[in-house]
């Protein structure tokens, strides 16, 4: 009996730390009216013990950006509380070290997102449930200039007209640094 009850609870914690974590794999951001799809894409390669690491793909001529270099992102899961923010819930909360990937240097500002771990579905050109991410941006001095936020969905989608022009997650980047 003993052992049963110790399979079964570990089977419970297993399938509990399994359910919370974010999926390796690659995840398209979608704007809020879910119009457009941005150009970079989250690449989750290594989640385990609760900590979240990969690449936000900004390098890849397919997917619009076409930057010199990817920007690394890392984190952990958090579950986020639904204090007003238009996306909020069980993911993870990352680091990304997007603006400085796109100035090719050092910029002392900082993009943090919060994705969902569950993506949105898609449904006959439409998505349905809850935003899936947010990001907040804010400078090294502590000024808070800026957030976005919209759906997320898992795998590479095509993009829509001029890809590049719509920017990132982060904001439209300047054309000198496109490649």
């Amino acid at each position: 009996m003993k052992l049963k009850t110790l399979a079964v609870i570990t089977l419970v914690v297993l399938g509990y730390s399994f359910a919370s974590a974010q999926a390796t794999g690659t995840y398209t951001f979608w704007n809020s009216a879910f119009s457009l799809n941005y150009c970079n894409y989250l690449v989750i390669t290594y989640n385990s013990g609760g900590i979240v690491a990969g690449y936000d793909d900004l390098t890849e001529p397919q997917v619009g950006c076409e930057l010199i270099q990817n920007s690394p992102v890392v984190g952990f899961v958090a579950t986020t509380g639904k204090d007003g923010q238009p996306a909020h819930g069980k993911g993870a909360v990352i680091g990304d070290a997007i603006y400085d990937a796109s100035a090719d240097a050092y910029t002392g500002l900082q993009w943090t997102l919060w994705v969902s771990d569950k993506p949105n579905k898609l449904c006959c050109g439409s998505h349905y449930g809850p935003y899936g991410w947010m990001g907040v941006a804010g400078t090294y001095t502590g000024f808070y200039f800026g957030d976005n936020y919209g759906y997320l969905t898992f795998g590479i989608y095509p993009q829509k007209g001029d890809a590049a022009g719509h920017g990132t997650t982060a904001g439209k980047l300047p054309n000198k640094l496109r490649k």
